[in-house]
């Protein structure tokens, strides 16, 4: 039953779902980055007002005056509080997602690349750091496409989740689902689990998000809050959902900004959660999407991680040989190369920074991810995201061989990726 608005105030209630969509594991934790800086309102960027939440708490300034401080303490999330946290997440050996606007990671490329490369997710966080209730409608819908295509040039790969500045608009959920391509939002924080919601006649995944466990309390307490407050909030929240695990998978979101938590006197609260949550057994830090699709497969439905398209075949070759260097070759468009793997045998598990896309011109086998396995035979195209961990897995009698491509003049890093 719905209240006025299509509201749903019941949920699961005492039930909630008891499926083993964790696989074996009870607790999933979902690290969040929220990576906005440079697409926040600000004068420079021809915004009428700007961001009044600071550290120095809500300080308004008068119209147009530029608050340069501002600036400045958002700067730091970019110049230093995001490579903090990676660099926590890398010894820790965490995965998180980071709700990143499309426009902060056009301003630092470079921190998109260590974001893909460390294997992260990257869900879309919208074309700049906005409300976007104060958009129109077809305002929300060329941004919301916007996003996706910086996204994709920024990243290498399509985002599959989304999730606005604070909250929707009452037709976002409606425009999300009409873009196609995402496999959930997390524009709700009605739940401690993912709940599907019905979009015109469509099923649409939710993905929920959190504001309690969240470094944005540092800014909105009095007094001072500190690290030892914020892991021991952590802490209880996770002590709670870990015994409730017990009788139902549980998930728990931590909500990280970078000129927040980014801090020196900040980030060992983090870390300390991180330590004391990974003693435990049946706890898993991953991602959302990792946390989606494992939804969706619960219930027999599972959006394939890698997509495979119908293609004619062409030639045969050997394994990572290059064909054509873009970064070498005058006027090529796209790195190329060849695979070969022999009957049952495999490659390593590598990832890239760049999306790759694979032509099977013989035999057949399993592309092998995070996500799961894909089957493939000779004719079959797949498309591979930037920085998802893949093996090539020959399940057939004779050589498993693919023509394959890096799209754009750009030679990617590739890296090998522990089992």
């Amino acid at each position: 039953m719905t209240g006025p608005g299509g509201r749903d105030v019941v949920g699961y209630g005492p039930n909630p779902p008891t499926r083993r969509w964790l696989g074996d594991d009870r607790l999933a934790i979902s690290l969040v980055v929220n990576y906005e800086e440079g697409s926040e309102r600000s004068l420079p960027a021809g915004d009428a007002t700007q961001e009044a939440l600071t550290e120095w708490g809500a300080y308004p300034f008068p119209d147009g005056v530029r608050n340069l401080a501002m600036e400045s303490m958002y700067d730091y999330g970019s110049r230093v509080g995001v490579w903090r946290i990676l660099d926590v997440l890398r010894r820790r050996g965490v995965p998180a997602t980071f709700f990143a606007c499309a426009q902060a990671f056009e301003m630092a490329p470079a921190v998109a690349e260590a974001v893909v490369a460390a294997g992260h997710e990257v869900c879309s966080h919208g074309w700049r750091w906005e409300e976007v209730w104060q958009l129109t409608e077809d305002e929300e819908r060329e941004h919301i496409r916007m996003a996706v295509e910086s996204l994709e040039r920024t990243t290498g790969s399509r985002p599959v989740g989304w999730y606005c500045r604070y909250g929707p608009s009452e037709r976002t959920r409606r425009l999300v689902v009409e873009e196609g391509g995402f496999l959930y939002d997390s524009d709700s924080y009605a739940d401690d689990v993912p709940f599907e919601v019905d979009v015109d006649g469509t099923s649409h995944l939710v993905v929920p998000y959190t504001a309690d466990t969240n470094d944005i309390q540092f800014w909105l307490a009095d007094p001072l809050a500190t690290s030892e407050q914020f892991f021991t909030y952590l802490k209880d929240a996770f002590d709670t959902l870990y015994r409730e695990s017990e009788q139902a998978p549980r998930m728990m979101s931590v909500g990280l900004h970078c000129r927040i938590i980014g801090r020196p006197a900040r980030i060992r609260g983090l870390e300390r959660f991180v330590e004391y949550a990974s003693g435990f057994d049946g706890v898993v830090f991953t991602t959302r999407e990792r946390i989606a699709r494992g939804w969706r497969a619960a219930e027999g439905a599972v959006p394939p991680p890698v997509t495979v398209l119908p293609a004619e075949p062409a030639g045969d070759g050997s394994w990572a040989r290059m064909i054509v260097d873009a970064d070498s070759v005058p006027g090529a468009t796209a790195t190329l190369g060849r695979s070969h793997v022999l009957p049952g045998e495999s490659t390593p598990m590598i990832r890239h920074t760049t999306e790759e896309v694979c032509l099977v011109v013989e035999g057949s086998g399993v592309l092998r991810t995070d996500l799961g396995d894909v089957a493939f035979t000779v004719g079959d195209a797949l498309h591979i995201p930037a920085g998802r961990p893949h093996a090539i897995v020959n399940t057939g009698d004779v050589p498993a061989g693919m023509v394959f491509s890096f799209p754009g003049a750009r030679r990617p890093r590739t890296e090998e990726c522990p089992e």
